[in-house]
């Protein structure tokens, strides 16, 4: 059995991971690694939506002497709104960070098992997009937030082709349902994006495709998997299996 510990490094390590394929499948994005292990995801066409606009960081001073840099990085690119991923139980960060402007907008459950520990049987029937359907996994996230095609993932997302990345999504009559996406690191899994449209809700759509997913990523070598989850989605990855790491924090700036 694999310790919560390395659980949640591994899940540090393969979100640092799948920040680089979402900023390489945008247009003009990027990443930039800055000292002390601090990584920031640019993503201009995204640029007042900090879930892409990112920064991930392995030492705290560090991302702290780094702040005043980041901030003129994310400016320079027209960016928006940006956020910092902060780890369970870092409390040094968060109150620096409120204290240089930034606010608490979001405390997502870490999230994280071996393979082994869940049941990755298929339980419907599902038609699926291929695996490089990201414009597809895009209209989906759309239509779950309520968003539309000028305002969504699409720009962000479309064009992912990194071979890490994978795109599962459910259709009906020709049209996305239900959608997840993963990013393949080394050993580990992080399970994306994932979305059902409204009318779809409620009969297990996102939770089979994460079943097939997840078999997929353990026939490419991994033994674990790792995600964040909203308050909705936490009971659901609870069912599958997924044991609570810790809740992170996303501390955003946003230009007035």
């Amino acid at each position: 059995m694999i310790d919560d510990r390395t659980l949640a490094a591994r899940h540090a390590r393969t979100q640092r991971a799948a920040y680089r394929v979402i900023a390489a499948g945008s247009e003009g994005g990027r990443t930039v690694q800055l000292a002390g292990g601090v990584q920031a995801s640019v993503v201009p066409a995204r640029p007042e939506r900090s879930v892409f606009n990112a920064v991930v960081y392995e030492d705290g001073p560090a991302l702290l002497a780094a702040r005043d840099e980041l901030a003129a990085l994310y400016a320079e690119a027209g960016v928006r709104a940006w956020t910092v991923w902060t780890r369970p139980g870092d409390e040094l960060v968060p109150a620096a960070l409120a204290a240089a402007g930034h606010v608490h907008d979001g405390q997502p459950m870490l999230m994280a098992a071996t393979l082994e520990e869940l049941d990755l049987e298929p339980r419907l029937e599902v038609e699926l997009a291929g695996p490089g359907e990201w414009a597809a996994l895009a209209r989906c996230n759309d239509a779950a937030y309520g968003l539309d095609a000028g305002n969504g993932f699409g720009p962000a997302l479309a064009a992912v082709r990194d071979p890490a990345a994978r795109a599962w999504v459910a259709l009906r009559d020709g049209e996305p349902v239900a959608a997840v996406g993963t990013v393949v690191h080394e050993d580990d899994c992080e399970v994306v994006f994932v979305a059902t449209v409204p009318a779809a809700q409620g009969g297990g759509l996102a939770s089979d495709l994460m079943r097939r997913a997840l078999a997929d990523a353990g026939g490419r070598g991994c033994t674990t998997t790792c995600l964040e989850a909203t308050a909705r989605g936490e009971p659901v990855y609870a069912r599958l299996g997924y044991r609570r790491l810790g809740r992170l924090g996303m501390w955003e700036l946003r230009e007035a």
